[in-house]
């Protein structure tokens, strides 16, 4: 298995997973040799370089910006609020699916920061070679064959698949934009996963409404998507609950809704 190195502690915090999307859509930039599926992204393999067993399909790369804090937002893509060494790393392996990889080899992140102002923000890149199995006991033995859904030797999925089970699929939140206008002048909050964001009907009687956060997506995407994308970018941002979220659709773009809040004392 590949190490991944980078240099921003905040990018420990998990990214999100996968759900299908009904458009294809490739941030990680795949350039060389498309071929037919063989396995899914969480069937791709890491490895630290290639073997004789292994053919080159080509390069991924993908990147976003990592800017923390409570903030207004115009327009920002999901993926960056969010920033994530791990959301890189699943796009990655959606995009290598995608182009019928089975292996991701050499992946490599770090991370730089922009600028020299007091707001700090970050590059994230990752990259890799995709390649697929020609030969050996992981070749793939016909055309009709089912694309691998589980690595080989993992009877069950992990902790960590589980995880994802429930979550939008990597890619979408490069599509997702956010827009939010706090209603107060500062809060402070660590920052949290979309798991331990509570999502709630009503607003509770010791929370303050710090103002509405939108999640869009010009080209249509899946409803739950977008429901996590607002519970994610608030965790982000260091809120704990989301009150009321509403979705609807305007022509082609379709938006979810939800106001944040949070105790007046962090719990």
């Amino acid at each position: 298995m590949s190490r991944r190195v980078f240099s921003v502690a905040a990018l420990a915090l998990t990214g999100i997973g996968s759900v299908a999307c009904a458009a294809r859509f490739d941030p990680a930039n795949f350039e060389g040799s498309r071929e037919p599926r063989r396995a899914e992204p969480e069937a791709v393999r890491e490895l630290a370089a290639r073997t004789s067993e292994l053919e080159t399909l080509g390069t991924v790369h993908d990147s976003c910006r990592l800017r923390p804090g409570f903030r207004r937002l115009n327009d920002e893509p999901l993926s960056d609020l969010d920033c994530t060494t791990e959301r890189l790393d699943w796009a990655l392996r959606e995009s290598a699916a995608n182009a019928g990889g089975e292996a991701l080899v050499g992946v490599r992140c770090g991370s730089r920061r922009l600028g020299t102002s007091a707001s700090e923000t970050y590059l994230v890149t990752c990259a890799a070679s995709v390649a697929r199995f020609k030969s050996g006991a992981l070749a793939n033995p016909g055309p009709l064959t089912p694309p691998r859904s589980l690595p080989p030797g993992m009877p069950a999925p992990s902790a960590s698949d589980v995880t994802r089970i429930d979550q939008p699929e990597s890619s979408l939140a490069f599509r997702i934009s956010l827009r939010f206008e706090p209603k107060v002048s500062k809060f402070e909050r660590r920052p949290r996963t979309g798991a331990e964001v509570k999502e709630l009907a009503l607003l509770p009687f010791a929370d303050l409404p710090l103002g509405d956060l939108a999640a869009t997506c010009e080209d249509g995407c899946d409803e739950r998507a977008l429901r996590y994308g607002v519970l994610v970018a608030a965790g982000r941002m260091g809120v704990p609950d989301v009150v009321g979220v509403r979705c609807f659709s305007n022509g082609a773009s379709n938006s979810c809704v939800g106001t944040l809040a949070a105790p007046e004392r962090d719990e």
